[in-house]
């Protein structure tokens, strides 16, 4: 007779790492997470997440959401006393990764989740091709094009430019997808999309290295967004008299520039773009930050007074020199890289603008805004024709909806969300009805 001494044994020796990892996760899903504390949190563990902080963090990723399936499971020994677990789960509408570290004794030394994200999956009337943005140069940079499956004739087609920061073809963020989202959305219209992997995102260190504090908004993103038109042009499924720019936040500023410096693009769609300078937009969301943020008066008075220094700072850049820019920075930003930005002046472009414009914005937007931004494009867009102006109540920076009790701050893109529906269907209704 074989006696199994189960009960005598510690779940250490009976449990692989595999089975360890997957009760922690079968615990969490039954929301018992005092008993993942209590049982699998080593000392450490337990001080550094409390028990309602890690039930926050699980259901705020899986509050209302069906279980569906772990995706993927691996496992590694990274030490002789730490072994890595990294599991996918998916949900009825998001997915999300969660990391677990294993001591010597079964014990877990690292819990994390990784933000929340949507699950989608391409749908069948579009499909997605490899392409390769500056192939052949010093910077190539990995995308997607996305078409229709059936074209009868060949298509217009869009160039995705990002905002500001290392992003991905996606223009990723906490639990967004905008890039992904108006891609698909403008393919299923009709309408092919380029996106691509940023240049800071890819050659990051290469850049440093090449241009150091002379980096300038032309090899972040200009030079780029010229080849992917020029990529969009020569390919013949695409019509290259109708191949647009949609720039989002500092795309979309910089949409004017791109097309004037070799874009050539049959017209501009900008999304929570601003015709003023980033300087002028960053003290402005340094000084709401402050107001929101800090409760103690000496110290809001204290951080006040160094956003007006900042300010200073950025107004005294037109008079100074190139390498006097170079070695100051402002509200973060080196000043070379704000002093050769403002070299563009967009009020006259304006001016002379004589492409189709669109202009959109959400009205929730707390990093560009409606009230000074959005504002001012209609005061300077006044009169022209071939300017449309939309604003969308309810929708933040990347035209996604929350209301909760993150409104306002950036812990709402951590909600998982997508590109509202109306906002892609005007991109695209804008985009087919312009002429040839």
């Amino acid at each position: 007779m074989l006696l199994l001494l189960v009960g005598c044994m510690n779940k250490e020796e009976v449990m692989t790492i595999e089975e360890a990892a997957q009760e922690v996760i079968t615990l969490l899903q039954n929301e018992e997470y005092q008993k993942v504390s209590e049982s699998w949190f080593a000392e450490e563990l337990q001080n550094s997440i409390s028990v309602d902080d890690l039930a926050g963090d699980w259901e705020e990723r899986t509050a209302g959401d069906e279980f569906i399936a772990t995706r993927s499971f691996q496992t590694e020994n990274r030490t002789e006393s730490l072994d890595i677990v990294e599991a996918t789960l998916e949900y009825t509408t998001t997915q999300f990764d969660v990391r677990m570290i294993f001591n010597q004794d079964r014990r877990l030394v690292g819990f994390h989740l990784s933000e929340g994200m949507m699950t989608v999956e391409l749908p069948d009337s579009i499909l997605e091709e490899e392409i390769t943005v500056g192939e052949g140069t010093k910077y190539e940079l990995e995308g997607l094009l996305t078409l229709p499956v059936e074209m009868d004739d060949t298509v217009p087609a869009v160039v995705l430019v990002h905002g500001s920061g290392p992003s991905d073809r996606d223009e990723a963020v906490f639990a967004y997808k905008p890039f992904r989202d108006i891609a698909w959305g403008l393919a299923e219209q009709g309408i092919a999309v380029i996106r691509y992997d940023k240049r800071t995102f890819t050659h990051a260190d290469e850049l440093i290295k090449d241009f150091g504090n002379r980096l300038t908004v032309f090899e972040e993103t200009v030079e780029d967004a010229i080849r992917a038109a020029e990529l969009a042009k020569a390919d013949p499924r695409i019509d290259e008299e109708r191949v647009f720019i949609v720039g989002h936040s500092l795309g979309g500023m910089l949409a004017p520039r791109i097309d004037v410096e070799g874009g050539g693009y049959a017209g501009l769609v900008i999304l929570a773009g601003t015709p003023r300078p980033s300087w002028e937009v960053a003290y402005d969301q340094n000084r709401a930050a402050i107001q929101s943020q800090i409760k103690e008066e000496d110290e809001k008075e204290k951080q006040m007074k160094l956003a007006e220094e900042e300010y200073e700072k950025a107004k005294s850049l037109e008079e100074i020199g190139d390498e006097a820019a170079q070695d100051m920075t402002v509200f973060g930003m080196n000043g070379y890289y704000l002093k050769d930005m403002d070299k563009f002046d967009t009020r006259a472009w304006i001016d002379e603008m004589e492409k189709p414009i669109l202009i959109l914005q959400g009205e929730d937007d707390f990093q560009v805004y409606y009230d000074k931004d959005f504002t001012l494009w209609q005061e300077l867009l006044s009169g022209k024709e071939q300017a449309t102006l939309i604003s969308y109540p309810g929708l933040n920076h990347s035209f996604v909806a929350y209301e909760g009790p993150h409104k306002g701050t950036l812990a709402e893109y951590k909600v998982p969300g997508q590109v509202d529906d109306k906002v892609i269907q005007d991109i695209g209704e804008w985009i087919l009805k312009q002429e040839k």
